[in-house]
């Protein structure tokens, strides 16, 4: 039990020793790059020194922060460190990169002014002295200052000389005291200067009656000027600023933009003038389905009054007008028409909507509705109640020739130049047993030949009419007679008809045709002994 104790105070004597002797390790060493730090700032007092622990800032004198404490923003203080200095050392990353190996090193700037970077290696840190030939520490950042100054001027003159805008400046009296390169080129040609005189200054001035700005807000105007060169004339687009006693005035060429607006304009005029003389009414309507655009045709053929179409109506309350004013197809529903109307938009948008309207007051109207840039849709709205009025009474007087031919006794047909039968009455089909009215158009000459031949004797007739419309050999009225199966003697007349259209008529024997001229190709009691 004894032992035990004493092997348990042992143990925790030893760990108590070994803990101090970590902690006075630690204190010991840490104290030694403090006291080392304390060391190099205390030989540095006075000077602009930076003290670094790798990218760690450990300390600087006054004069050293107080040039560090810019709004630059970076990751470290490492980074703003090299770019305060790179004006006057542009290598000096790559120039330290080496300084713990080599101890110390004496970094001269390439601008060629005076002063150098004197850089040290201590025990894990770097110390970094900026010294000038000056030795009043009030005065030992002006070079650097003056640096990064001039750095920077260089910078802002040369984006103002090269800039292709037009920049110049006016002092407070409105006198021009600068102005860059494209000013001044743009002055010379408008102004020639001529051999050996000498370029005047200020230049001559490029626009008249600039905008004057009295406060901080910029003033946009345009400005034209004449060049000799150019038929046109050149459109500038003047910003002007005033800043403290002065004005800054920066133009930029907008003759595209002019001409682009113009053009437009134009354009658009002359969409108005030929949207306001078509006769076909013309509505438009945008993504939103509200009207957007009509012509003066639309409002004459609808009866809706301009107010309300200025409106913007939707496409809904449009078609609900017309309905009101009984200028739509009236349907058997309301519910049914608002889903044909919903039916109606969606096939405009497919681009095939087209559809006839026959109105209650009797007008006619073709609508057709068109898909639209961006969406929209347009309806063409046409009246063809003449159209309509027209085709109605030809199509009457279709019916009546009809009528009339088949109220003939004599059997008509009327071949096309191709030799298709585009004509027969009621006794032709009844002569050749051709009760197949809709199957007309589809016969041809050479079928209709052989039908002819099968239900006759041999008759030279038929070789004639074969000639005549298969070749065009003969284009004079002439005729011949055929005897029929039955013993029945037929007279068939030829005569051509406009157009290259051929006219065959059969009638009885005893009948003739002396009224239009005709001639027999050989007498028909020749043809009754031919056929035997």
């Amino acid at each position: 039990m004894p032992f035990e104790i004493m092997s348990t105070i042992a143990a925790l004597l030893f760990g108590t020793m070994s803990a101090m002797t970590l902690l006075s390790l630690w204190i010991r060493m840490n104290g030694s790059v403090a006291t080392t730090a304390r060391t190099l700032m205390h030989e540095a007092e006075g000077t602009i020194t930076y003290l670094f622990d790798d990218e760690h800032l450990l300390d600087a004198t006054p004069r050293a922060r107080e040039l560090l404490s810019s709004d630059i923003q970076h990751n470290s203080d490492w980074e703003k460190f090299l770019l305060l200095l790179s004006a006057r050392f542009p290598h000096l990353r790559s120039q330290l990169s080496d300084l713990a190996v080599s101890g110390t090193k004496t970094i001269s700037p390439e601008d060629g002014q005076p002063g150098w970077i004197e850089a040290e290696y201590w025990k894990g840190l770097s110390r970094l002295t900026l010294v000038q030939d000056r030795h009043d520490p009030v005065e030992t950042i002006d070079p650097l200052t003056a640096s990064a100054m001039e750095h920077e001027l260089k910078t802002l003159r040369s984006i103002g000389e090269d800039s292709p805008q037009l920049i110049w400046k006016r002092d407070a009296d409105g006198a021009l005291v600068w102005a860059n390169r494209a000013y001044i080129e743009l002055s010379e040609q408008m102004y020639p200067i001529e051999d050996g005189e000498i370029r005047p200054w200020p230049p001559r001035e490029v626009f008249k009656d600039t905008a004057k700005p009295s406060g901080a807000a910029p003033i946009i105007d345009m400005q034209r000027i004449e060049l000799k060169a150019q038929v046109d004339p050149v459109w500038y687009e003047v910003t002007n600023l005033k800043r403290g006693n002065h004005t800054i005035h920066f133009a930029i060429d907008a003759s595209a933009v002019v001409t682009a607006r113009d053009a437009q304009r134009n354009f658009v005029q002359t969409l108005t003038k030929t949207f306001a003389q078509l006769s076909v009414g013309l509505a438009i309507f945008d993504a939103e389905r509200r009207l957007v655009l009509f012509n003066p045709a639309i409002v004459d053929l609808t009866n809706l009054p301009p107010d309300f179409l200025i409106g913007r109506p939707t496409l809904f309350s449009f078609l609900d007008r017309l309905r009101d004013e009984q200028m739509i197809p009236e349907p058997k529903n309301y519910g049914s028409w608002r889903d044909n109307m919903a039916a109606l938009e969606s096939a405009a948008v497919k681009g095939n909507y087209h559809e006839t309207w026959q109105l209650p007051n009797g007008q006619t109207f073709r609508v057709t509705g068109k898909p639209h840039p961006d969406g929209a849709i347009a309806f063409l709205v046409e009246d063809i109640s003449d159209e309509i009025s027209l085709t109605r009474k030809f199509r009457s007087q279709i019916n009546i020739g009809a009528a009339v031919l088949d109220n003939l006794t004599a059997a008509v047909a009327v071949f096309s130049p191709s030799g298709s039968l585009v004509l027969a009455n009621a006794s032709y089909r009844s002569l050749w047993n051709d009760h197949l009215e809709e199957s007309l158009s589809s016969l041809d000459f050479s079928e209709a030949l052989e039908r002819w031949q099968d239900a006759s004797a041999p008759s030279p007739v038929w070789v004639k009419l074969n000639e005549v419309l298969t070749k065009g050999s003969v284009d004079s009225a002439w005729s011949g007679t055929v005897w029929l199966e039955n013993e029945c003697e037929v007279t068939c007349h030829y005569a051509p008809l406009p157009d290259g259209n051929h006219q065959i008529t059969f009638t009885n024997g005893d009948q003739v045709f002396d009224s239009v001229g005709s001639h027999n190709i050989m007498p028909s009691n020749n043809v009754r002994e031919a056929s035997g």
